[in-house]
């Protein structure tokens, strides 16, 4: 069989076993086995080659799809860690603000000496402290001629205004309290409705005329609960005392 024919049926048969079959049914022993073979492997090799680096290459958009998976996962943990550290500061200063307020309503309540005051000293203090114009115009008008009844409205005006300052700020620590609650773990937001409640009952003694209650008993318990959510925070933030009067935060 010449060499034409060898071709012809390697053609007809077709692909890399047609190849193989022929050279091993025609001449076993000949060098064509041989070229086969050389030619056979390189297929492979160049098969294999190109999977092998269609692999990696499918590994390494996985890899590059999951390391930005991971990416942005820490950054929204650092993004929600530092929006939970301020909410917590916040928090406190709110709450700490509406207690001294509100606790304050009752207890030792002083006035300016308002019979040392003119006219100009009663004006300044009148629109310092946000009274009503009709309210300053009343007591104006009164000052030189009933000035026992000017001074209890005065009085009367700046209790008034206390406890609308102490009102704002207890709706001003709540309300932030309700909006950023979804931060805040179980143990630190069942503290903060612990503290809120004794203000709560205070406020509300301060707004009734004539009611009555142990006002100083729920002012030290607002305290108390301000304390322990203070502790709370505090863990919450890994800010420890190395030593007495000294506050650092742990690495």
């Amino acid at each position: 069989m010449d060499w034409r024919t060898v071709w012809s049926v390697i053609r007809d048969f077709g692909g890399a076993a047609g190849t193989v079959l022929v050279a091993l049914s025609v001449w076993p022993g000949s060098p064509l086995k041989k070229i086969v073979e050389s030619w056979i492997a390189g297929r492979v090799a160049h098969q294999f080659d190109k999977q092998l680096e269609k692999h990696k290459h499918d590994l390494t958009v996985l890899a590059d799809i999951e390391r930005a998976r991971l990416q942005h996962t820490l950054q929204n943990s650092a993004i929600v860690v530092q929006r939970k550290h301020e909410i917590y500061r916040r928090l406190f200063q709110q709450l700490h603000r509406a207690m001294g307020k509100v606790v304050h309503l009752f207890g030792s309540t002083s006035f300016p000496a308002f019979d040392a005051f003119d006219r100009d000293d009663l004006e300044h203090y009148m629109r310092r402290q946000r009274f009503p114009g009709t309210v300053r115009t009343a007591v104006l008008n009164a000052w030189d001629t009933d000035r026992k009844w000017a001074i209890k409205q005065l009085q009367a005006t700046t209790r008034h205004g206390e406890i609308e300052d102490a009102q704002r700020a207890f709706a001003r620590a709540w309300n932030y309290f309700l909006g950023n609650e979804l931060y805040l773990p179980d143990p630190i937001a069942q503290k903060v409705h612990q503290a809120f409640q004794p203000l709560e009952k205070t406020l509300n003694l301060a707004k009734t005329q004539g009611a009555r209650g142990d006002y100083t008993a729920w002012g030290q318990e607002a305290s108390t609960r301000v304390t322990e959510l203070k502790n709370l925070l505090r863990a919450e933030l890994r800010v420890v005392d190395d030593d007495p009067g000294t506050t650092v935060a742990q690495k």
